[in-house]
């Protein structure tokens, strides 16, 4: 080998190390920065497991936990277009999977982008209403399962849902220009605060006019701020909004329900026209907010357990990357304190 070739083959490993050295100070780089940004955070969050399916497209979106069975459900779509996913995992980060069909069984690729359960009737929004799985599928580990039926939202757009003291709650997500709603969804609920976006209830009910478990009449209408992407309500009725777009910092927005419900008068701030029905219209503003805790971004639904917030992101999903090279491949749990 002559000299000029050695030199060469020299001047090219040391290249290619110093490329290996820079992407390790990179990657560090961004690992410090993230847990330097989110230390309040992380300082009392701890890591669960690992969020299951993100090598193969996944993109987690809706979180909730089966008391019965002991397992947590997430459901998500898949950014290569495959049919939405529904994963069943335990407490260690072992899980099963149901891909969703729609009613022809061809593949469903619904948004997924909120999941809650009631006896046999599993709950996901991911079109213009809440559409309906079997619950018992999903938990058995099917390798399928078909969409049973939709519960109709009444012009409210869902993209999360969750259930608290009997009652299924189905919300919106606003963002100006990329998920726009409509006006008559936009309310002052206090001189210079509009929200944008609209969450309906519905009774949980086994009787009578019950479809899918649900009563389809609505019972009322809470008015959201934008953002949101997840809610849960806590024993001691605390009222606990996920807030996520792009890059920014998530804010998780911890509001008393009991003033949002109007308990503490016994009466809605107004009513608002649902389809045909006069309902009562509550208002979730800053009037009501306790606390507001910032977690990494793309923070999607949570849940709310012993004492924690769980906490789903997105950012490691295929799709989005830069969640792989942070803390996105994983759940945690906050610890929630007044």
């Amino acid at each position: 080998m002559n000299k000029a070739l050695k030199k060469t083959l020299k001047i090219a490993a040391i290249a290619l190390i110093a490329i290996v050295v820079l992407a390790m100070l990179v990657l560090m780089g961004f690992k410090a920065y993230d847990r330097i940004k989110y230390n309040s955070f992380y300082s009392n969050a701890q890591r669960e497991f690992a969020i299951p399916g993100l090598k193969d497209g996944y993109v987690p979106q809706g979180f909730d936990y089966h008391d019965g069975e002991k397992v947590f459900l997430s459901c998500g779509y898949m950014s290569n277009g495959k049919s939405s996913r529904v994963y069943v995992i335990d407490k260690y980060g072992n899980y099963t999977y149901t891909e969703l069909r729609d009613e022809y069984n061809n593949a469903y690729t619904g948004h997924t982008g909120g999941i809650a359960y009631y006896n046999d009737f599993l709950y996901i929004t991911g079109s213009d209403g809440v559409d309906v799985f079997s619950l018992e599928d999903v938990l058995k580990g099917e390798e399928k399962t078909a969409l049973r039926g939709t519960i109709g939202t009444y012009g409210i757009n869902p993209a999360f849902c969750f259930i608290h003291d009997g009652e299924l709650f189905a919300g919106a997500f606003h963002k100006d220009g990329d998920y726009d709603t409509p006006m008559s969804h936009h309310i002052e609920v206090k001189p210079g605060e509009v929200n944008k976006a609209l969450m309906v209830t519905f009774k949980l009910s086994d009787a009578g006019v019950a479809t899918y478990g649900v009563d389809p009449a609505p019972r009322a209408v809470y008015s959201l701020p934008s953002y949101v992407q997840g809610i849960t309500v806590t024993e001691d009725n605390k009222m606990m909004l996920s807030t996520s777009w792009g890059l920014t910092t998530s804010k998780i927005y911890i509001h008393d329900f009991k003033e949002i419900s109007g308990e503490f008068n016994g009466t809605a701030y107004k009513t608002t026209v649902i389809g045909d029905k006069e309902l009562p219209l509550y208002y979730v503003s800053s009037d009501s907010l306790i606390k507001t805790v910032e977690a990494p971004p793309m923070a999607e639904e949570i849940l709310y357990q012993n004492g924690r917030i769980w906490i789903m992101n997105e950012s490691a999903c295929n799709k989005y990357i830069f969640g792989k090279i942070t803390t996105g491949n994983y759940l945690y749990s906050y610890e929630y304190q007044d």
